[in-house]
């Protein structure tokens, strides 16, 4: 049947993740979808009902409007699938109304009928930015919902797909819908791969807001909101200063890091360049923001980690952690401490640092960031899997081969694994955990009727990128980058799908995959060693 190639991991790849989830990635945007968005001279472009009215520059909606009356643009037909970015200005005769329940609607769709996309119990006043994913396919309008006694207007409107990947973008911490993959990137913009996550949940309550009242000022520090860009490219990053020269100024909430779990920040230096981890009253590892380095920890913390970010953020992140911190606390630091929770850095008043995006999360590893406001957030798992029908698999003989990053967690981790519903019939790549073998080597796995063959790789001993090749027919075999090949008897599980960083609909792994082959063949051991070094 020939050789496939895809480039993109929807291409082949069933997706999907029951709720958004972040990634540093390149966005850029389509072009505007919207004719007479600026509403210059008229409403041409647009369908109406009969109260929309053209106004001194603006469509407008008057007083005592029928509920859903729509305003509906002719030429903006959105699809499922994708995202778009919505911007408009909107004004009202009055100021700032309550309960106008101005929505964003999709008429006009394939069936016929209309869908909600975006459901406003207030009309949004000044210049917006909504990000929408549709659930059907059809034209953007704008709907009445309740009666008002008071004109609406709408202006600059505006309606642009959301592309990812493409060369000119912009790096940034992206939210990405419901079942939308994430194509992460690093901070010099090459590519890491597709990220498979399991399920995790942000139990820091506030986290892009250090001057809400969750979070405690610890020896007075002073929060001082929406100062710098964040990462997300907005500005909604904040510093947090010493008021006083004490030994820890910081922002800490009473909220508690499980045992073995872990805390994460992003940060950007300002006045100083160190912060400092901790609970109240004390720093147990510190990172430098000027050079990118994690500083020293105490032995209440199994590991640190320090990711660059653009324009000067880095993600610092703590794990591993031996007791469970109380009162998790962020502290500006002049200079590097010792790891002692008795003998800190003292500040100097004024000492800061921008934050933004604080995450609390028990697991044996930190993953990507969970935005919160005012409650805790959960992001659901990956689930990234390929039917067997799509790429010509052969039962009898073949090869996988891939590129593959995770962390140095020792945890059990799936990342290829072809199966059916369930792991008893299956063959499989894994990464390991001391109850399997040595803490962080890769294994190979294959099971059928009640039989199972396994045989252990080399260990990992840093978070790396890693070549795996696999092949089955004779025997199973099977090399991580380009070293000795391993070898055990052939099973035959016929499988129906490839989960990739996963073992079944329920078992997700912390990888991002890189490149993935196929070949319908048992490639030589000479050939899986060349494709894996």
């Amino acid at each position: 049947m020939g050789t496939k190639t895809y480039d993109s991991a929807t291409d082949m790849i069933t997706f999907s993740r029951a709720s958004g989830g972040t990634a540093l990635s390149k966005i850029s945007y389509g072009n505007n979808l919207v004719t007479n968005g600026t509403f210059d001279t008229d409403l041409s472009g647009w369908t109406t009902d009969t109260e929309w009215v053209y106004s001194n520059g603006k469509a407008s909606l008057p007083a005592n409007a029928q509920s859903n009356r729509s305003l509906s643009s002719t030429k903006a037909y959105v699809k499922v699938g994708k995202t778009y970015r919505v911007r408009f200005d909107a004004s009202t005769s009055v100021g700032t109304p309550v309960n106008t329940s101005l929505k964003i609607r999709i008429w006009g769709n394939d069936n016929g009928t209309g869908s909600f996309l975006y459901n406003g119990n207030y009309i949004l006043t000044g210049s917006n930015e909504i990000f929408l994913s549709p659930t059907a396919n059809g034209y953007m309008s704008f709907d009445n919902v309740l009666f008002n006694s008071f004109d609406k207007f709408i202006d600059n409107v505006s309606i642009e797909e959301v592309l990812f990947g493409q060369s000119d973008g912009t790096l940034l911490q992206w939210n990405h819908s419901n079942n939308e993959p994430r194509i992460e990137y690093d901070a010099t913009g090459a590519v890491k791969g597709l990220l498979i996550e399991e399920a995790r949940t942000n139990i820091a309550k506030y986290s892009e807001d250090f001057t809400h009242s969750y979070w405690k000022a610890y020896n007075a520090v002073t929060p001082t909101g929406n100062v710098a860009v964040a990462p997300d490219g907005n500005l909604t990053a904040d510093r947090i200063a010493a008021k006083n020269a004490s030994t820890n100024n910081g922002a800490f909430t009473n909220d508690d890091v499980p045992t073995g779990g872990c805390v994460s920040v992003f940060a950007k230096a300002d006045t100083v360049d160190w912060l400092g981890f901790g609970q109240a009253g004390s720093c147990w590892a510190y990172f430098d923001l000027a050079n990118g380095v994690t500083g020293n920890k105490s032995t209440t913390v199994g590991y640190t980690s320090i990711t660059a970010y653009p324009n000067g953020w880095y993600l610092c992140q703590a794990w591993g952690i031996t007791n469970s911190w109380s009162r998790v606390l962020f502290s500006p630091k002049p200079t590097e401490g010792n790891g002692d929770p008795w003998s800190n850095v003292t500040n100097a008043i004024g000492d800061s640092v921008f934050l933004w995006g604080a995450q609390m999360e028990a697991g044996a590893f930190p993953t990507s960031y969970i935005p919160t406001a005012h409650a805790t957030a959960t992001r659901a798992r990956d689930l990234a899997q390929i039917p067997t029908s799509a790429f010509g698999y052969n039962n009898d003989k073949g090869s996988l081969v891939i590129d593959v990053l995770t962390p140095v967690a020792d945890q059990i981790m799936a990342l290829a694994y072809f199966n059916t519903s369930t792991y008893i019939n299956s063959r499989s790549l894994w990464k390991s955990n001391s109850a399997i073998t040595a803490a962080g080597t890769y294994y190979v796995r294959a099971t059928h009727d009640g039989a199972t063959t396994k045989f252990a790789l080399t260990q990992q001993t840093q978070a790396e990128y890693t070549k795996l090749g696999l092949s089955y027919g004779n025997n199973e075999k099977a090399v991580r980058d380009g070293g000795t090949v391993g070898s055990g008897t052939s099973r035959y599980p016929n499988p129906t799908r490839l989960i990739l960083g996963g073992r079944d609909d329920s078992h997700q792994s912390q990888c991002w995959i890189k490149s993935i082959q196929y070949y319908p063949r048992q490639l030589t051991d000479t050939q899986l060693q060349e494709l894996t070094t």
